[in-house]
């Protein structure tokens, strides 16, 4: 058998890349992960409709403008064309914009450095075209010595030519640009041209540790003139190839790009741009938290005509309560978030082949960098409002690696919407939620506000925090490219919609189910008699959940709270929603939720059996809300971290780091409050 073509798809963003990959492959491929990066590289194989004459596998790279390897995206682009992975491709397909060929040639004389066989696929040639650009297609292929094709790949035109210049395609020699400097001869002469300038740029960036310390490579200074001779040349080759490839039959601007321009004196204007950004926002909020709620409600409501039917079916058990409350239960904890999923990155999805997204980056990118980061972290917070989980998944297009992991840690202390069952609970039961306030505003409206407000402070504060210690770096400047806006391909987005999905079910399902059915077994047994119960205990009580809940006792009670909240606290740990629920089963009341009349009643009138004094008051219930905007007690978030950074580490430092600020500010919440109570009843 035919061992397949390995084809590396490159290109900068916005050339038609990721189009021509969909045609390529009729939308047939999976997404995984470049050795040691967290990055995903999405691979398919070249459709049958497209009648290969031999198997060819396509990896799509993600899309850069150089391999400097100044961002991950950069270095994994880098390492795979290289091979460092241990895999050097057979093929590299690099698409270039012809209607905004000068930007794209600098990658392509980077690409052809490496001397690997290489198709050139020019697409975009209609918009080129109306713009009265034509390219001379034999004359690029001479000047680059590879095989050129026109596409485009938004109509799927040119396709069959692709798969044709693939497999004809042979190996030639590397063509590197002529660099007048000592240092890069030399370098050339060691490691051959496109490692030698790669190394020269990485380590005038920053330090090196794939190869060499940039001090073997030689002084900074040495370094500076070397790097600026490198982009010279290069860019002297590029108006080289340009003036002989290029002609302008008008000077007309393509339709495209004359739209664009009108629609972004409204869109990107200082005053109404963020005005529209708002609304774009609160649509697509809306829509997470509106539209989802009929199918979450339906998959919540599946889940339990299963569990009704495994209970009809097997009768009461064990055996059942772990099918039901564990296995079902799990599952149920996993899919229910998929409709926000979905909604979240169909709407990422056509933002971003809309255009929009990049000038929606461009205009909160000032508020961002307050914090040290770019615009692009700002939509990831934001969506952290519906859920955590689809926000952290979205960081991923952040280009830098440090940003992407500052703004998943922060993402966590946005009170999301799972918080809200707590927060509507506790002000229900303790405070006179309907009391009116600051005019048409209630108390329980106004202390609802301070919660999401003390959250994004606190999201915004944490981020500045690591920005300047644990993940210090340089605030790296919004270098992004405001592409003309198209109409998106619904096909397309609904094919990135469904790898984001499949990807969140396969890799952090998993942990959630495991998770889910441990915490009904910690909750569930050892199991009790009746007799036991006859003292009025209940049987959560007795679990080993509660036990611990009685063990972590003596901690709680500087917040102010005791063994039932800290059976809720371990409870939440599946979903912070599921607070409400776990304190039902401890007060003896199933099916409870945040607008349960006798859950508020016996959380008010509940009574310490020693001291016969208001367990719970408003002060310890205060502390108990400030305890949960800071806790990360979610194991779906923590799953999801570790799947998008790679590793352990960072979701065990979110969650010993989020629970001791957590337990700090409620301990003062509850600790002055009772100081300034009691400095009050003196008086």
């Amino acid at each position: 058998m035919t061992a397949p073509l390995r084809v590396l798809v490159a290109g900068n963003p916005n050339v038609g890349k990721t189009s021509l990959f969909n045609e390529l492959t009729g939308l047939r491929h999976t997404v995984g992960n470049y050795p040691g990066v967290t990055v995903e590289l999405v691979q398919g194989a070249v459709a049958h409709a497209h009648a290969p004459t031999r198997p060819i596998e396509l990896v799509d790279l993600p899309g850069i403008y150089s391999l400097t390897a100044t961002s991950e995206d950069e270095r994994l682009a880098y390492a795979a064309l290289a091979g460092e992975g241990g895999e050097e491709p057979d093929v590299v397909l690099l698409v270039l914009d012809a209607s905004n060929l000068a930007r794209n040639l600098y990658l392509a004389l980077q690409v052809r450095e490496l001397g690997l066989p290489c198709v050139i696929a020019l697409n975009m040639v209609d918009v080129a075209r109306s713009a009265g650009v034509v390219i001379d297609r034999a004359a690029l292929s001479r000047e680059l010595g590879v095989a050129v094709v026109e596409t485009v790949a938004s109509a799927g035109e040119g396709v069959a030519g692709v798969v044709r210049a693939l497999e004809r395609v042979e190996r030639g020699p590397a063509r590197s640009v002529p660099v007048d400097d000592p240092l890069v001869s030399e370098l050339d002469a060691r490691h051959g041209p496109a490692k030698a300038r790669w190394l020269i740029t990485r380590a005038l960036a920053g330090p090196v540790a794939t190869f060499e310390r940039p001090s073997a490579l030689g002084e900074r200074a040495a370094l500076r003139r070397a790097v600026q001779a490198i982009v010279e040349a290069r860019y002297a080759e590029v108006d080289r190839i340009l003036a002989g490839v290029r002609q302008l039959k008008t000077r007309a601007r393509a339709p495209a790009m004359t739209s664009s321009q009108r629609l972004d004196r409204v869109l990107t204007h200082r005053v109404a741009g963020p005005l529209v950004f708002v609304f774009v926002m609160a649509l697509v909020f809306q829509a997470m938290f509106a539209w989802a709620e009929p199918f979450m409600v339906a998959i919540e409501l599946v889940i339990q005509w299963l569990q009704g039917q495994v209970t009809r079916a097997l009768g009461d058990g064990p055996f059942t309560d772990l099918l039901t409350q564990g296995v079902l239960a799990g599952v149920g904890n996993v899919i229910v978030f998929v409709p926000q999923i979905a909604l979240l990155f169909a709407f990422i999805g056509l933002l971003e082949d809309s255009g929009y997204m990049a000038r929606a980056a461009f205009i909160i990118d000032r508020v961002m960098s307050r914090a040290g980061l770019s615009g692009k972290s700002f939509v990831p917070l934001l969506s952290g409002y519906a859920c955590a989980i689809p926000a952290i998944m979205g960081a991923r297009t952040i280009r830098s690696s440090r940003d992407r992991l500052v703004t998943i840690l922060m993402i966590p202390f946005v009170s999301c919407s799972a918080r809200l069952p707590i927060y509507a609970l506790l002000i229900g039961a303790f405070f006179e939620a309907d009391k009116p306030i600051f005019g048409p505003f209630s108390l329980g409206g106004v202390m609802l506000l301070t919660m999401y407000g003390l959250s994004t402070v606190s999201a915004l504060a944490m981020g500045f925090l690591y920005k300047r210690t644990i993940l210090r770096g340089p605030r790296l400047p919004l270098l992004i490219e405001l592409p003309p806006y198209r109409l998106p391909r619904l096909r397309h987005t609904l094919a990135k919609v469904w790898d984001r999905v499949r990807g969140f079910i396969r890799d952090a399902g998993t942990v959630i189910l495991a998770a889910t059915i441990v915490l009904w077994a910690l909750l569930s047994f050892p199991t009790v008699d009746a007799a036991t119960l006859a003292d009025g205990s209940t049987p959560i009580e007795h679990s080993v959940g509660g036990r611990v809940g009685k063990a972590i006792e003596p901690a709680l009670e500087p917040m102010g709270q005791d063994w039932r909240i800290g059976v809720g606290i371990i409870g939440s740990f599946a979903a912070r929603e599921v607070f409400v629920s776990t304190l039902g089963l401890v007060f003896g009341i199933e099916n409870a939720d945040e607008d349960d009349a006798p859950l508020r009643e016996r959380l008010r009138t509940a009574r310490d059996p020693k001291t016969n004094e208001p367990l719970y008051t408003p002060l310890s219930a205060t502390a108990l809300l400030i305890f949960f905007v800071y806790a990360a007690q979610c194991m779906s978030t923590l799953a999801v971290v570790r799947r998008e950074t790679g590793t352990w580490r960072w979701p065990l430092f979110m969650f010993c780091s989020m629970t001791a600020i957590a337990y700090i500010a409620a301990v003062l919440v509850y600790q002055v409050g009772s100081w300034i109570n009691m400095s009050l009843i003196v008086t």
